[in-house]
């Protein structure tokens, strides 16, 4: 059978210098070189190889270095941050707990307690000594005087005076049957003592109470007439001085008459105060005579029986303190 053989011609290629340059066209020529048109450079494959292995040192990327002190620091604020997860889970972190209460200080700042006073603080028949003529104390309410004219010298209640609480007691002499020693008189079927203790809110206040006591009685005597119907025969007085450990009293006596009287008797009626710190003590004592048998002051030569008025101030001082 006849051999065919085919004859294969190889396509020429149009010369490079025919075919017009495009723009943004790379070509590759003959040599494997990549050539970039229009001023644009366009690396081929081997030199951007060969460019990599050309970067300066400084240029790379350095590799990730931690020192041991930053380790240790990262584990320390690691350990930190699972402990306070923790306490918050768990509600035991006590700078998370609400602050304690504060408590009272111990420097005195808090007010005391305010004092009261008890039928303890009062004056008692028992403390009181016996009468002329052997005459015994005993504790007499009957028609005694209120509190709102205590004495002939009290032109207000004792309630102007600011205490915080009162107590009162009154008392009658009890002489023996037929042994009167001194006139018959509106007094015979009423107290001749009283004692009335006032509790106040502190000293000063105490102390502010018995000047303006003193001052009502003052302003008695000055008038010359305390009341409806009465006329003062002394109207100069002095409060004296009198020794009342551990407290400190002082006594008046106010002498009056009635107006239609005709005789020489009139009623004496002294006048007791005696403080001691927060309390006070107002004692009166009364009696009818045409003159005092009764002295204030012992000291004197012609002094006559102790006054009843210095036994209920020894007594109040004694039972201010309890």
């Amino acid at each position: 059978m006849p051999q065919v053989t085919t004859v294969v011609h190889p396509v020429e290629s149009p010369p490079a210098a025919n075919i017009p340059p495009v723009a943004g066209v790379v070509q590759q020529d003959g040599s494997g070189q990549v050539c970039h048109m229009c001023g644009r450079k366009t690396k081929s494959a081997a030199l951007e190889a060969s460019a990599a292995h050309n970067v300066p040192m400084m240029s790379r990327p350095r590799p990730l270095r931690i020192s041991v002190k930053a380790f240790r620091r990262l584990g320390r604020v690691g350990i930190a941050a699972v402990a306070v997860i923790g306490c918050l889970l768990l509600a035991q972190c006590s700078w998370f707990a609400p602050p304690p209460a504060p408590t009272p200080s111990p420097s005195g700042t808090t007010a005391p307690p305010i004092r009261t006073i008890s039928k303890a603080n009062l004056i008692t028949a028992a403390d009181l000594p016996s009468g002329i003529g052997g005459a015994k104390v005993i504790e007499y309410q009957r028609h005694a005087r209120t509190l709102d004219q205590l004495s002939i010298c009290q032109p207000q209640p004792l309630e102007a005076l600011g205490a915080s609480s009162m107590k009162s007691r009154s008392f009658k002499l009890r002489h023996p049957t037929g042994d009167q020693p001194f006139p018959r008189s509106s007094l015979d079927e009423q107290p001749d003592r009283y004692a009335v203790v006032l509790q106040f809110a502190d000293p000063s206040a105490a102390a502010r109470a018995k000047l303006i006591y003193q001052g009502w009685v003052a302003s008695c005597l000055a008038s010359g007439a305390p009341a409806k119907g009465i006329k003062v025969l002394r109207p100069s007085f002095d409060w004296t001085p009198v020794v009342a450990e551990p407290a400190q009293a002082e006594v008046a006596e106010v002498v009056y008459q009635d107006n239609d009287s005709s005789d020489r008797n009139a009623y004496f009626e002294s006048i007791g105060l005696t403080v001691l710190e927060d309390r006070m003590m107002i004692t009166i004592h009364i009696f009818y005579n045409d003159e005092s048998p009764y002295s204030v002051d012992l000291g004197e030569e012609e002094a006559g029986f102790a006054h009843p008025q210095l036994g209920m101030i020894e007594a109040a001082a004694q039972r201010l303190s309890r």
